[in-house]
């Protein structure tokens, strides 16, 4: 019994591992305002304890701050994007997701294929002017 309780997890295993897009998380804590990054087919996400309007305050001025040229931006009462070219000319994408009064989902990607670095560096400037 053992031996096939020992076969059916290696065969998850392998499945899990050839699903093809790898989740990889960075936590930060609660307190910080953020909780854990979650890299996911380049796309850098994580849930900020503050509101829509303010997250997407914050995520303009953090690409101003970053000399994040804005190409694009749309928002509505649920949701938020923006789109812009960094000094580098890699294109860079925020969205932004309503998920309560006191909580928005952000995501961030960097380039085609994602750059977590990059993304990262875009969550920290949007915490710290979101803590400001």
């Amino acid at each position: 019994m053992q031996s096939r309780n020992g076969q059916w997890m290696v065969l998850l295993l392998l499945a899990l591992s050839l699903q093809g897009c790898a989740a990889v998380g960075i936590g930060l804590g609660v307190a910080a305002g953020v909780g854990a990054y979650t890299y996911v087919q380049g796309e850098l996400k994580a849930d900020y304890s503050y509101p829509l309007d303010k997250t997407w305050d914050a995520s303009l001025a953090a690409m101003k701050k970053l000399q994040i040229n804005i190409t694009e931006q749309q928002k509505d009462a649920y949701s938020g994007k923006i789109m812009g070219v960094d000094p580098e000319g890699r294109k860079v994408t925020i969205k932004l997701a309503n998920k309560g009064s006191t909580v928005t989902s952000v995501g961030v990607r960097v380039g085609t294929f994602g750059n977590q670095d990059a993304s990262q560096k875009i969550h920290k400037t949007i915490l710290s002017i979101l803590k400001g």
